[in-house]
């Protein structure tokens, strides 16, 4: 059956709570695999992108116009050995912010599937993590469960959560001004074990929220001249 669930299995409301040695936490959730990959193949690319971007407040260049980003198409190769066209200079530059933090999830298909075979071979999941920016993620990875656990055990990792949460209740990405209210919502957070209701109120009684400026709305004719 699809996700190894038992062969008695049944749809029911209630969560379904997969076996521990194959699943911890969103990042080996199905939904998240499924909605990072493409709609034959895993996407190891757009998975480590996800995470450089959201998790390690990291950023990537665009693509640039003059190249075609495909894979080569060979039945034969698995997707790890396809993707050897992004090992060149020109683009590695790029890839290696990204490619070694998606390598890890091979373990799941693209439908987030647990697997160990891949054309009858088995799946490479390890990786090497270097220049992340993030001292204590880099380094040797064999499963995309030690990865995991590198990224909930960082500091770095909780700080851009709380800066993206911060984005979303303020409606503005933060400025210097407003270290303290990202200070003191980040203890809040910590203190707290995690608890993201004290992380949102913290945020919803500092000063960046409650002295936040009023909109400035531009006269028309700002846009369209007189009128």
């Amino acid at each position: 059956l699809a996700y190894n669930l038992p062969p008695d299995w049944k749809p029911t409301p209630k969560p379904f709570r997969f076996p521990e040695d194959q699943r911890m936490g969103v990042l080996t959730h199905p939904a998240w695999l499924v909605a990072h990959s493409g709609n034959f193949d895993n996407d190891p690319i757009l998975r480590g992108h996800w995470i450089k971007y959201k998790l390690l407040g990291g950023n990537v260049p665009d693509i640039p116009i003059t190249v075609d980003a495909k894979l080569p198409e060979d039945e034969n190769m698995t997707l790890r050995e396809r993707m050897h066209v992004t090992r060149a200079e020109e683009c590695y530059k790029c890839h290696s912010k990204m490619n070694p933090l998606g390598l890890p999830f091979e373990r799941y298909d693209h439908f987030g599937r647990f697997r160990f075979l891949e054309l009858d071979k088995p799946v490479d999941v390890t990786s090497k993590i270097v220049n992340s920016g993030v001292p204590e993620i880099d380094g040797d990875v064999q499963t995309p469960f030690e990865l995991i656990d590198r990224l909930a055990s960082s500091t770095h990792c909780e700080q851009v959560f709380v800066r993206y949460v911060f984005r979303f209740f303020l409606g503005r990405n933060e400025t210097l001004g407003d270290a303290k209210s990202l200070q003191e919502a980040h203890k809040a957070y910590v203190d707290n074990d995690g608890s993201m209701e004290a992380l949102v109120l913290s945020l919803l009684s500092s000063d960046s929220f409650l002295y936040r400026a009023k909109p400035v709305k531009l006269a028309r004719s700002s846009y369209f001249g007189p009128n």
